[in-house]
């Protein structure tokens, strides 16, 4: 199981929760906004040294003690690995250094709002309901 963190304020972010609930076949990935309890907890010690980690945070293998933390375009790249399919050879480039890919990220990442816009909350599906976390 793996553990998305997303801003719950971003239309942009919200479309990829979206995403990731269409091509996830499995059902391997839960969700939490990074506004919520869930991720105000678990994000508490990264604060300091990712200040920046406002966007999409993934915990890969969550609560497993082999568990990932990845932020910025490796988290994103990271996701569609995990995804797999057709989606794992965009992935693939999660394996590269991510100063190669980052700042393209932190980029669309700044100018999010202005580009797509707020959205206030994300409702999920009756059916995902469970794979949200608050």
């Amino acid at each position: 199981m793996h553990l998305v963190l997303y801003d719950g304020t971003c239309r942009l972010c919200h479309g990829a929760v979206q995403f990731i609930l269409n091509h996830d076949k499995e059902k391997v990935f839960q969700f939490a906004p990074l506004q919520g309890e869930t991720a105000i907890s678990l994000l508490k010690d990264w604060r300091n040294k990712y200040p920046e980690a406002d966007t999409i945070v993934l915990i890969e293998n969550w609560k497993q003690s082999d568990q990932k933390r990845l932020f910025f375009g490796k988290a994103a790249l990271r996701i569609l690995w995990l995804l797999g399919g057709k989606w794992s050879l965009l992935g693939i480039f999660s394996f590269l250094p991510s100063f190669l890919y980052d700042w393209i990220y932190r980029y669309i990442a700044r100018n999010r709002f202005a580009w797509f816009g707020h959205q206030e909350c994300l409702i999920p599906k009756k059916s995902d309901e469970k794979r949200f976390l608050s």
